[in-house]
């Protein structure tokens, strides 16, 4: 065997071990020896030329990344890891969310779901989460309005990031009519199967009357009624942006019902106090009955509709 040929067969087996590595693959030396007929001791060296590689690209990535040895069972990875996946139980667990949300056409959430089983390693995981979540895939009922929304959702969080204003068609829920809105959108939420554009009112807005542009809570729309929109060339100023925090307006606002910001008292049974405090978000107890049946509750929530 020629020089060339020793190391066109040493650059292979580099490129394997660093393609293994950059998938988020432990190896360890006896494998990788046993695999390609040679001792361990030129592992190594292929290691060597592994991580002079990392080293070279830490100003590109901006991350020192190196190889980092398990003691525990002998396991080689790269640490930070190039590809960042999620664990079998991360990913089923993901997977379960995504079932109970019901916001998505079947073809996404199968989309979505391959890809989670390629997350899942070593390959017994990827059959029994395949195994897990076959039942459920199959008997999956997607939202009625049957329209794929995950491109259209990108774009409009790209909108909300750049404080765009927005002229869109809307299709209204009480009378089916479409109607044209001038909005700036401040924010995405997801609730009950639906996911929901937040937005201010835009001043040249030729329906809106003053009262609800000067408003201080977002409209919620729902994205699967947005016909269309589009940029309108018009950037909102910050103090939108500054004053609106999606969390913050989640814990305040219940079924997507807004209004204004106000603070409700309610008794409650104490068989479903924890389910409450966890739905009402910035609820509290007030006072606790003394003989333990229930407890009066108080919550700051916009608008008293969905409480």
């Amino acid at each position: 065997m020629t020089e060339r040929q020793k190391g066109v067969i040493a650059m292979d087996r580099t490129l394997y071990i660093y393609s293994r590595l950059a998938a988020g693959k432990p190896v360890t030396k006896r494998e990788l020896a046993d695999r390609f007929g040679v001792s361990e001791r030129t592992i190594q060296r292929d290691f060597r030329d592994i991580r002079d590689l990392l080293a070279e690209e830490r100003p590109e990535w901006g991350l020192d990344r190196t190889l980092v040895l398990n003691k525990d069972d002998g396991t080689i990875t790269i640490q930070p890891p190039i590809v960042s996946s999620f664990t079998s139980s991360e990913a089923y667990t993901i997977a379960k969310i995504l079932f109970e949300s019901r916001s998505l056409t079947k073809k996404e959430l199968d989309t979505l779901l391959r890809k989670l089983e390629d997350c899942c390693f070593p390959l017994s995981d990827r059959k029994r989460m395949r195994d897990l979540i076959l039942n459920e895939q199959a008997l999956y009922v997607e939202p009625r309005h049957h329209q794929e929304l995950i491109h259209r959702l990108w774009e409009m969080g790209r909108m909300v990031a750049q404080q765009q204003v927005l002229e869109m068609e809307y299709r209204r829920h009480s009378d089916g009519r479409t109607v044209r809105r001038l909005v700036k959108p401040v924010g995405i939420l997801s609730d009950s199967y639906y996911f929901y554009i937040l937005a201010y009112f835009d001043e040249q807005d030729e329906v809106a009357t003053r009262k609800q542009v000067r408003q201080k809570f977002p409209i919620g729309y729902r994205l699967d009624r947005i016909v269309a929109f589009r940029p309108v060339g018009r950037h909102f100023e910050a103090p939108y942006a500054k004053r609106f925090k999606e969390g913050e307006f989640r814990k305040r606002v219940q079924f997507m019902f807004t209004g204004d910001l106000t603070e409700v008292s309610f008794w409650c049974a104490s068989s479903a106090l924890e389910a409450v405090l966890d739905r009402l978000p910035t609820a509290r107890v007030v006072k606790q009955d003394k003989d333990g049946e229930g407890a009066w509750v108080s919550a700051e929530v916009y608008g008293e509709q969905g409480v």
